[in-house]
């Protein structure tokens, strides 16, 4: 249901909110950097058009964020201030390069609310199905690239450092520089290709996009968004979205294409020594069968003890911005194009918001994680109550795995798209509440048929 529709000058802001998703959902900058050496212009580009989607759509703010949209915000500038207020106090070593953890928590700031405009300006004129149709073709676009990994190492990504050459020949990572982004971003594409072919009695072209992006997934050998993967699939399984256009709920695709996925990974789990894989590869799919403390040697474990242990010493307020990018002491990961081999980072955005900047961040960020997710538990099952949920768990998991999630560019403008479809949902949701109210009081104080004699009255 369009609520309104916003007045023709809008145009050029859809312009800019569909420019800015190409953009953020392809990773220019990212491409641009692994072909030419450099992309921050793309960044600055970005600024630019979030600048003037907040100065150009005359929406309120509490209208489009929502409550989940200033809770990480919120997270977000107080990580900014409370981790940069500690660091000043403490003359800590600056362990990033210079300025440029500051500039992206502002850029993802920027990104979040431009977005949640852009896309709240979209759903009032087109509606939602429009808008996540058009998502989840630039989605299928990035899964394709994942699946052309080989192609763009060998002839387009000529910049890039040999140890990002050796994954990126070894585990599908397409225009990202590492697979656990690259398999979140996939993730995301299956999530609204699943919610789609639900809502809809006609969904053949969502089927094949939902097996082109979990095959994209899987070759990532992304722990991580495997186990993601999963997770979405047993959602949709036993939580199916009731279809929009007919009374029946047929969920019988859904349910095919669920089974035949979980079957596919647990065939491939079992079946690890008859398949061409790297001994990397094998290995990577092995760990997820057989986990347990005394085996456990993998980085992201050893960080997570070490971050814990290091924010023991201030779990209020943390040691600073950028000191749980690199924590000296633990473990040697590969470095950028500068540094051969640096110190890795903490590797999970909960214990990255805690170490740096203390418990206010983090507890605003969880808030806003429950927030999403109640709204699959408050609301009635729909697309976007689907959509949701599923892009909320894909988030919450790779926060787990991955230092700073909300920074980046892919990500804050997602976030800012999802508080838009709650707020949007949310005022429907209250608007037919309210109109039920009406309707039933007027039955209750004038009884059937008043109405009509009333206005026949008046009309004497």
């Amino acid at each position: 249901m369009l609520i309104d529709r916003p007045p023709s000058k809008y145009r050029f802001s859809m312009f800019v909110f569909w420019l800015m998703a190409v953009a953020t959902q392809l990773n220019f900058n990212h491409i641009s950097n692994m072909i030419f050496g450099t992309g921050w212009f793309f960044n600055l580009g970005l600024v630019f058009c979030s600048i003037f989607l907040i100065l150009a759509v005359r929406i309120p703010l509490r209208r489009t964020l929502g409550l989940p949209g200033y809770l990480i915000v919120a997270a977000l500038a107080s990580y900014l201030m409370i981790g940069g207020g500690v660091f000043l106090i403490t003359d800590s070593e600056w362990r990033t390069e210079p300025y440029r953890l500051p500039l992206i928590v502002c850029l993802a700031i920027l990104m979040i609310t431009a977005s949640a405009l852009g896309a709240s300006v979209v759903l009032r004129r087109f509606g939602i199905e429009y808008l996540l149709v058009r998502i989840l073709v630039i989605k299928a676009i990035v899964c394709i690239l994942i699946l052309a990994s080989p192609l763009l190492v060998e002839y387009v990504f000529h910049t890039l450092p040999e140890h990002y050459i050796g994954v990126h020949r070894i585990r599908f990572t397409g225009i990202f520089y590492g697979p656990n982004l690259a398999g979140a971003a996939a993730c995301q594409a299956v999530v609204l290709s699943l919610a789609l072919l639900s809502s809809r009695r006609r969904g053949f072209v969502f089927y094949l996009v939902a097996i082109l992006c979990s095959t994209a997934v899987v070759l990532t050998f992304s722990r991580a968004a495997i186990f993601t993967l999963i997770l979405i699939y047993l959602f949709f399984l036993w939580s199916p979205t009731p279809n929009m256009h007919t009374r029946l709920r047929p969920y019988t695709a859904v349910r095919m294409i669920s089974i035949f996925v979980l079957g596919v990974l647990v065939l491939m789990f079992v079946s690890l020594e008859y398949l061409p894989l790297e001994t990397d590869q094998s290995d990577r799919l092995k760990w997820m069968m057989d986990i347990n403390m005394s085996t456990v040697h993998s980085t992201r474990f050893i960080s997570w003890l070490f971050g814990i242990s290091y924010i023991t010493e201030s779990p209020l307020w943390g040691h600073g911005l950028s000191q749980f990018h690199h924590l000296e002491g633990t473990i040697i990961c590969p470095g950028g194009p500068i540094d051969d081999y640096i110190f890795c980072g903490v590797h999970s955005t909960y214990l990255l918001l805690w170490g740096e900047a203390g418990v206010i961040p983090l507890i605003l960020f969880l808030l806003f994680i429950g927030s999403l997710l109640r709204t699959r538990l408050t609301l009635p099952k729909s697309l976007v109550t689907a959509t949701v949920a599923g892009w909320t768990i894909t988030l919450a998991v790779e926060s787990m795995a991955t230092d700073g999630a909300p920074f980046f560019v892919w990500n804050a403008f997602i976030i800012g798209l999802i508080c838009a479809l709650v707020a949007h949902v949310v005022r429907e949701a209250r608007e037919r509440r309210m109109k039920e109210m009406l309707e039933t009081r007027n039955q209750h104080d004038f009884g059937p048929g008043h109405a009509v004699q009333g206005s026949n009255f008046h009309g004497k």
